[in-house]
């Protein structure tokens, strides 16, 4: 199903909300404000060079990561890093910039922080710009967590995203540790299965369940359970 293409990203962002649009009927995202919203979830350890940026799905905002215990669970995992969330939502699909303000108002001013080691858990949606983050942006990210991912259909606008997916199967530089969570009952379980098989084993988490929270707090749980824990 991953095949070769010439699509540029921001072509990839639009054709992403628009199908995100009709799959949900009359859908409206809010604006593509400039700065990105971020929350600070956690200032992690003192002196602490690693962070992660928690990125929600559609529909749903960084506090929802917080509703279900995802930093705090981090944090007993033992991880000493800082966490934000960053309110990439559907509307800056729609505005084709999700990957420049993730750039101008999360990654840039962290790394002028001091951040050099930096991580990215996106759900869903945010899974997706995750990934599509860390293909346009080579050697920024040290590694993704990409819990039940949106990848697209087989239309030609994502071909070449995911013929960039494929090269998992044998990883280059520009291709960083990725961690696949996703439910066995969840409606992307098919083509996520098949990003699964260009992985190492044990960076895939399968749990039960659906494309819900539930499911999500299981699998980032197994996620928490491995030795691929951020920061620890």
């Amino acid at each position: 199903m991953f095949g070769n293409g010439d699509m540029s990203w921001k072509r990839l962002c639009w054709a992403v909300a628009l199908t995100a649009a009709v799959c949900s009927g009359c859908y409206r995202p809010g604006p593509a404000t400039v700065p990105m919203r971020t929350v600070e979830l956690s200032a992690g350890s003192p002196g602490t060079r690693c962070l992660v940026v928690f990125l929600p799905g559609r529909g749903d905002t960084p506090e929802h990561f917080v509703r279900n215990g995802f930093p705090e669970e981090l944090q007993r995992a033992g991880s000493r890093c800082a966490m934000v969330g960053a309110d990439a939502h559907l509307g800056y699909f729609f505005e084709r910039t999700v990957v420049d303000r993730l750039r101008e108002d999360v990654i840039a001013p962290a790394r002028a922080r001091g951040f050099e080691e930096i991580w990215l858990v996106g759900i869903s949606l945010g899974g997706l710009g995750s990934l599509l983050y860390t293909k346009e942006r080579p050697g920024e990210i040290a590694g993704i967590v990409a819990i039940a991912p949106f990848l697209g259909d087989e239309k030609a606008e994502f071909q070449e995203f995911r013929s960039w997916l494929a090269g998992y199967a044998t990883p280059a530089p520009d291709h960083p540790p990725l961690f696949l969570v996703y439910g066995t009952g969840d409606r992307f379980a098919e083509v996520n299965g098949e990003l699964a098989a260009r992985l190492p084993a044990d960076h895939v988490f399968r749990v039960r369940g659906g494309h819900t929270w539930a499911a999500w707090r299981r699998g980032w749980g197994a996620f928490l359970g491995s030795r691929w824990v951020p920061g620890r």
